[in-house]
């Protein structure tokens, strides 16, 4: 007999009930799929902001590293804190702010108000509706170089010739007749040797009392005098002034890098390069900035005007592609210089003639001659100051030749009879690595110049890593405005990298050398010295200083300590390491 029952249909229900389910489940997965997709989306988006902002803010502190205005004075300069952030395809427009990290925080102050060096920049971006805020503080600080106290310095060797000597005066550069405690010494790595009539004493001074103390290494050949010398103790000039100390300094001089001339001004015409080349005498005045192309000229840019007449070019920024060339009663004004090829300045044959080029940079050769004729009749002066500013800025050249032989190895005096005045910042000449051609020369007669009209140089800091030459009576800066001259040479003595200072005049300030060694050669009248400050040298492989003839070294305290208080004090500014932070992401 067959059951009856009620199963009829309970598949289908099964069936429904599963289908109901996977379906909630597949509307449940496709919204968590749905959510994490927009999460994911978001968190890209956030990233991506935030992204953007680290770059606008490297690209805002890099500004305010390499222009430290803000220590004084408010600092608004968005268009160059965007310089790099403003390259990266597709960026969202950033905007920046700088302001003190003084307590509390007050947005609107944008330098550093409380003094302590430190301010902050802020960068903004938003991306995809997300607003990322970020902040880092930028610090400047200043270094000062640590140098041994000594009138003359040598890893190895000093050698006195002829009737060279080496004194110390007192702070107002009467003869320092004290006796011991010395104000300095003579240290020297290895040995001292010196002549019948080295003392050690000023000229000036009657009793040829010691000034300075005696500290070697090696032997002590002193003919006729004995100085008591105090033996060892002295070590590398590197181990004072080490290569942090060494590249701070390089850096310094190095500040005229890169171009500051405008390269996208307003191109020169060749209607208006007629003009500007003609020598008939004119009074030019630029009323943009200017760029001489290579489709004008080959981009080279003569300005001369002819016996008899003057000609005054007053530039803005000028950017030369080619070479420049300045010569007769010209005179060239400009708030900036570039000059892709040479710069020459000859001439001023009837009247004084003085150039202001501003921040200066030439990649070749400058080439500085004074005007022809009389000795030191007519001056010719080069100036990186402006007609608005008495601030030197910065000169950069490879080769540095004024009334040099150029022509030849640029080691010497080339005759011309002319007379020069140069003001410059701090002045980096690279040289021509690897020929052992002279990178810089100062040259002038050595006869028929006086103090009086002799050629001046004044400039903070010059540095170069390849050989100097000074021949004839030239005076360098003065005792409240003394110089620095850096040598920083390591080429393995594959060539002479010698410093020949056969100067008659007077050099105030403090000569650095490293792996060059140093010949002064120049003759004196035996009543002024030719270096007034100090000579430090560190040539461990030769001897470091030579002197002949009546040369000397004339230690002053003074002219230290005012070489200490500017051009040694560098100052660096970067980001304060930790400093970094996120202050709202929306």
């Amino acid at each position: 007999m067959r059951r009856q029952g009620n199963q009829e249909g309970f598949a289908l229900i099964v069936l429904i009930g599963i289908t109901a389910a996977l379906a909630i489940l597949a509307a449940a997965l496709v919204m968590m799929l749905s959510n994490q997709q927009h999460m994911t989306s978001k968190d890209r988006a956030s990233k991506t902001s935030l992204y953007y902002a680290e770059a606008a803010l490297n690209s805002g502190a890099a500004a305010l590293e390499n222009d430290n205005s803000w220590l004084t004075a408010a600092y608004t300069n968005t268009t160059a804190m965007n310089t790099n952030y403003g390259t990266i395809a597709g960026a969202p427009t950033a905007t920046y702010a700088v302001y003190d990290n003084g307590t509390p925080i007050n947005t609107a102050v944008n330098y550093d108000a409380n003094g302590d060096g430190e301010v902050w920049v802020q960068t903004t971006t938003t991306f995809n509706n997300k607003t990322t805020i970020v902040r880092e503080l930028v610090s400047s600080s200043t270094k000062t170089s640590i140098l041994p106290k000594a009138a003359a310095y040598a890893d190895t060797d000093i050698v006195l010739n002829g009737t060279s000597n080496i004194y110390g005066v007192q702070l107002d550069g009467t003869p320092d007749t004290s006796g011991a405690p010395y104000v300095t010494t003579i240290m020297a790595g290895s040995d001292f040797t010196a002549n019948t009539s080295t003392t050690l004493a000023s000229p000036a001074d009657s009793t040829h009392t010691q000034s300075l103390g005696l500290q070697v290494n090696g032997t002590v050949t002193t003919p006729g005098h004995n100085f008591s010398p105090a033996s060892g103790g002295v070590g590398l000039l590197s181990d004072y002034f080490d290569q942090a100390h060494q590249a701070a300094l390089m850096a310094e001089a190095q500040s005229g890098m890169p171009t500051q001339a405008n390269p996208v001004g307003t191109a020169i015409s060749t209607t208006l390069y007629t003009t500007l080349k003609s020598t008939s005498g004119q009074t030019y005045n630029a009323a943009t900035d200017l760029v001489m192309p290579t489709s004008n000229n080959s981009g080279n840019m003569v300005l001369s005007s002819a016996a008899g007449k003057t000609s005054v070019f007053n530039f803005k920024s000028l950017y030369v592609t080619g070479s420049l060339t300045i010569s007769g009663n010209t005179t060239v004004n400009c708030s900036n210089l570039y000059v892709g090829g040479d710069l020459t300045v000859d001439g001023c044959t009837t009247a004084n003639v003085t150039d202001k080029f501003g921040a200066t940079y030439v990649t070749g050769k400058a080439d500085f001659d004074g005007p022809t004729g009389t000795y030191g009749a007519y001056r010719l002066g080069i100036q990186t100051t402006t007609t608005s500013s008495t601030q030197p800025g910065p000169f950069f050249a490879k080769i540095l030749s004024v009334d040099g032989n150029l022509s030849a190895d640029n080691s010497s005096y080339d005759g011309s009879s002319g007379a020069y005045d140069l003001v410059l910042g701090p002045t980096w000449i690279d040289g021509d690595a690897g020929t052992g051609d002279v990178a810089v020369n100062f040259s002038a007669p050595t006869t028929g110049v006086t103090s009086s009209n002799c050629p001046t140089v004044m400039c903070p800091l010059l540095a170069t890593t390849e050989q100097t030459h000074s021949n004839g009576y030239i005076n360098f800066g003065s005792l409240t405005a003394p110089m620095v001259y850096f040598m920083q040479c390591d080429n393995d003595n594959l060539y002479s990298n010698t410093c020949q200072w056969a100067n008659v005049g007077n050099y105030f300030g403090l000569m650095i050398l490293f792996e060059a060694p140093i010949v002064i050669s120049g003759s004196t009248d035996g009543t002024h010295p030719n270096i007034t400050g100090a000579v430090l040298e560190g040539c461990p492989t030769a001897t470091d200083i030579t002197m002949s003839g009546n040369s000397s070294i004339c230690y002053n305290q003074t002219v230290i300590n005012n070489c200490t208080s500017d051009s040694l004090h560098t100052t660096t500014t970067g980001v304060v390491a930790g400093s970094w932070q996120q202050l709202t992401a929306y």
